[in-house]
């Protein structure tokens, strides 16, 4: 439920932004159990991609190896960590001249798939047949 919520939120907030002066620098930062194996997770690309859409920030970029310069301000940069038994976690960071935004989600355990689930079911039982999003389930469309 709360990775969707942020979905919203980092809409908003890339919308909100994307005429700052100065720019905006965007940043992904995303955590997970050391067994997961793709880098970015899915779920970071997409954050990826509606801060695309909303601020029309073209370039991705994985990691900052290799790059040498000045970062250039189309760039949306992802940082995958892989430690212990961590669920997920999904920080992004809007950089402005002079401040800083740091949105971040936090799955303590996977019992929160449950919960969606369920939420979803509730939803789903009340509605008429046809296609639904997490979105429509939390009211956010």
């Amino acid at each position: 439920l709360a990775v969707n919520l942020m979905m919203k939120l980092v809409r908003e907030a890339s919308h909100s932004l994307k005429n700052s002066p100065g720019g905006v620098d965007v940043e992904i930062i995303e955590r997970h159990h050391r067994f997961k194996e793709d880098a970015p997770s899915g779920t970071a690309l997409h954050f990826g991609e509606i801060v695309a859409d909303e601020m029309g920030q073209t370039e991705h970029v994985h990691g900052r190896a290799g790059r040498p310069g000045p970062r250039p301000v189309c760039e949306i940069g992802y940082h995958a960590l892989r430690t212990g038994d961590n669920v997920g976690e999904h920080t992004i960071v809007f950089g402005m001249m002079g401040e800083t935004i740091d949105l971040t989600v936090r799955g303590h355990t996977r019992d929160s798939y449950v919960y969606g689930a369920l939420a979803a079911a509730k939803f789903l039982a009340a509605q008429r047949p046809g296609l639904y999003t997490m979105a429509d389930v939390l009211g956010l469309n």
